[in-house]
């Protein structure tokens, strides 16, 4: 019985010490290429997706069939690397995950499982998938501090925390990122502490303290730059542009958009697309409406519904853009796709800017109950916004170190916890007063966007009443030569033609002093009305002395301007002028000019009175030129 035992323990522990150097032959299979290869995507990142499907083909070819442990490596690089640009492409690389989570679904909780998991949630973030992605991520994240996997730990905190980001959650994202951030540095992996750090800055950004994202953001830029890393430093550079954009320097951070979107240009459309949407929002900062509009109708070709994250945000600078334009109802409906968009995303930070620029529109349309529902609205999100980030920030606090290691400090988090519900119980009773607060607020808003409407319609009847020649009400001499100094140097600069009509009534002076200055200003009103008639588009009229006007041709050239003055003409000599006065008949007499090199406006207008002095001389109701 005793060999019996004996033996039988012998075969157990010869079993055991085999499989011991099975493992270690295995291992020791000497693949430095494969190692190095595995070493990259673990530290690093490929600087293309070129250079990452290169790289994989040659590790898939590189490992044996046998070499588990290298297999589950190239399982692990292939899932992070799949494309991601379209809907159909995002599906497939949810679908690999889930294949690869089947095939190793027994060994739940594992480095494997768990890293594919987070890959997965990477693919279920850009579908718009947050409640889903956010469950799978904790559950990640405690199972990396199960088996004491502190880089799957680092990486599953770096990736919550920016969907947090993303959500205006920025209390729960802070804390994801920071976690990560020690992470990263404790394990020395320089390249994910800095990619870290770039979506920590962003967090910032969002937070609202720009200037310290900015910092960071330089810092970034620098390493990147040195190590020669472009697609890295041009996704920094991206974030640099939406900073100085939050510290009001709209001309910097265009002139960084413009430099990502031309270099993304040809290797990511649908990103270049996105940086034309922030390069739009910067114009209409600065108040150039209709170029910004042109800018996103073009990017709507790019980025689709599919695209839900810089949809939302095209579609809300559209109805902004439309909004500056007077467009209400083109507004109204971008809008509705941008609150559509940021439903699906869950994105509260979206959902506010929406309700808020709704009320905006309602409140230029003089909908004013609608511009009050709207901004209550607003209010709303933000209560809603913070209450929620407490109780979450509870939640994850009461749970997430649940370990006798950390004892002391759960018992902290519990307090902490504590308090919160505290205030939140404060929050509940503040309920009516809050709501008391808010009707305040709209009440004053509605007075106040009265009164700047009052005051905006007085600035701008003054300002007309600045340019306008008060008998005529066309432009008046300051304006006319304001305009005609205006396409003197377009023509210059551009090499276009310009051309102007000088005119004035014939006789003019009988006809006060015969008829009455009643009827001479009557004349003149008929004058200035037949000569807006006349003229096109763009053209401009105006009068620059008693009986004397200017009409300014741009991209006109001289043929076209003297068939413009022989309308004129025509119809002022064949105007029913018995109307006014029983014996009443005018004519006009006209110089035209073009530009022909000139330095300064007086030498165009010293020839244009040159050539209606000949006009005069040739007997009145004629026109010359020079």
């Amino acid at each position: 019985m005793f060999i019996k035992q004996c033996l039988v323990t012998f075969l157990i522990i010869a079993s055991y010490i085999s499989s011991i150097f099975f493992c270690l032959s295995v291992n020791a299979n000497e693949n430095k290429r494969a190692d190095v290869i595995i070493a990259l995507f673990k530290t690093n990142k490929p600087a293309s997706p070129e250079q990452a499907d290169s790289l994989l083909q040659e590790l898939k070819s590189t490992i044996a069939s046998n070499d588990f442990l290298r297999q589950k490596e190239y399982i692990r690089a292939k899932c992070w690397n799949q494309k991601a640009e379209t809907n159909e492409q995002i599906i497939s690389a949810i679908s690999y995950a889930n294949e690869q989570l089947d095939i190793f679904s027994q060994y739940t909780p594992s480095k494997i499982t768990i890293d594919l998991t987070l890959c997965k949630t990477s693919y279920q973030r850009l579908l718009g998938q947050v409640e889903t992605t956010l469950k799978d991520l904790t559950t990640a994240i405690n199972q990396a501090y199960t088996i004491e996997a502190p880089l799957l730990v680092a990486h599953g905190h770096s990736q919550r925390g920016t969907l947090h980001s993303y959500q205006g959650n920025y209390s729960a994202s802070l804390e994801d990122l920071l976690t990560a951030q020690n992470h990263y540095e404790s394990l020395k992996l320089t390249y994910w502490a800095n990619i870290n750090l770039g979506e920590l800055a962003t967090s910032y950004r969002r937070f609202g303290d720009a200037r310290t994202a900015l910092k960071y953001q330089l810092q970034l830029e620098e390493v990147y730059i040195k190590e020669g890393k472009i697609f890295e430093a041009n996704g920094i550079n991206i974030q640099i542009a939406s900073s100085l954009e939050q510290l009001n320097k709209l001309d910097e951070a265009n002139t960084r958009y413009q430099v990502s979107q031309q270099f993304l240009l040809n290797k990511q459309p649908v990103i270049a697309a996105d940086m034309s949407i922030n390069i739009a929002n910067n114009l209409i900062t600065l108040g150039q409406y209709d170029k910004a509009l042109t800018i996103l109708q073009q990017a709507e070709s790019t980025i689709t519904p599919e695209f839900n994250a810089p949809y939302s945000f095209l579609q809300l600078y559209l109805a902004n853009a439309q909004l500056k334009l007077n467009n209400y109802p083109a507004s109204l409906h971008a809008l509705q796709n941008a609150e559509a968009a940021f439903l699906i995303d869950k994105n509260q930070r979206g959902l506010s800017k929406v309700h808020l620029l709704r009320s905006n529109i309602h409140e230029a349309n003089k909908s004013w109950k609608s511009a009050y529902f709207a901004l209550r609205n607003h209010l709303h999100v933000h209560l809603a916004q913070d209450k929620s980030v407490l109780t979450k920030l509870n939640a994850e606090l009461q749970t997430r170190f649940d370990t006798d290691r950390i004892k002391h400090e759960n018992t902290l988090l519990v307090q902490h916890a504590k308090d919160k519900e505290i205030q939140l119980n404060m929050l509940q009773r503040n309920k009516s007063m809050q709501l008391i607060i808010i009707t305040l607020v709209g009440i004053i808003l509605i007075l106040v966007s009265i009164f700047a409407y009052k005051q905006m319609h007085h600035k701008h009847q003054f300002k007309k009443l600045a340019f306008t020649d008060e008998l005529t009400k066309i432009a008046n001499r300051r304006e006319t030569y304001f305009q005609a100094e205006k396409c003197l140097t377009y023509s210059k600069k551009n090499q276009t033609q310009f051309s102007l009509i000088f005119f004035d009534a014939d006789y003019f002076k009988l006809v006060n002093d015969e008829l009455g200055h009643n009827i001479g200003d009557q004349v003149l009103i008929c004058l200035a009305n037949i000569a807006s008639n006349v003229i096109r588009k763009g053209d401009v009229v105006g009068r620059v002395g008693g009986e004397e006007f200017i009409i300014l041709l741009p991209d006109t050239d001289i043929d076209t301007a003297l068939s413009i003055a022989n309308r004129l003409l025509t119809n002022i000599e064949q105007y029913e002028w018995s109307i006014i006065s029983n014996d009443l008949t005018q004519t006009v007499s006209a110089g035209v000019v073009s530009y022909q090199g000139e330095n300064d406006l007086s030498e165009l207008l010293f020839k244009a009175d040159k050539a209606l002095y000949e006009a005069k001389a040739a007997g009145r109701n004629h026109i010359m030129t020079f």
